[in-house]
């Protein structure tokens, strides 16, 4: 595949390859369920314990990360990271208030 084959958004996202991250790691998450599934059907022992630990561990990642893909690619549109935004400025007006006393309070 050369770089003509790829359909950059207009954000800067190259969508093919989030695509195929995506299913990669969905095929991830099926995998480590199905080991999962064994393991937890399987007799107790140490060896059991770490292949849930890892397959369970290696489930959550690859779930958690095909989830913020996903949202990325199907999401609503977002606002632009830079907005230009800056906080409020102080007004600048010609009569200030005063804490000295008014001259009726002398």
């Amino acid at each position: 595949m050369n770089a003509s084959d790829r359909t950059p958004r207009t954000d800067g996202l190259d969508v093919r390859r989030a695509q195929r991250w995506f299913w990669a790691l969905t095929l991830m998450a099926v995998l480590a369920m199905g080991t999962l599934y064994q393991e937890l059907r399987s007799t107790p022992g140490p060896s059991t314990g770490v292949l849930v630990l890892i397959s369970g561990l290696i489930l959550a990642a690859s779930v958690v990360l095909a989830a913020r893909i996903l949202t990325v690619l199907a999401g609503p549109p977002r606002l632009p990271r830079r907005l230009g935004l800056h906080p409020p400025q102080r007004r600048t007006t010609t009569a200030h208030a005063s804490t000295a006393p008014s001259p009726k309070e002398k």
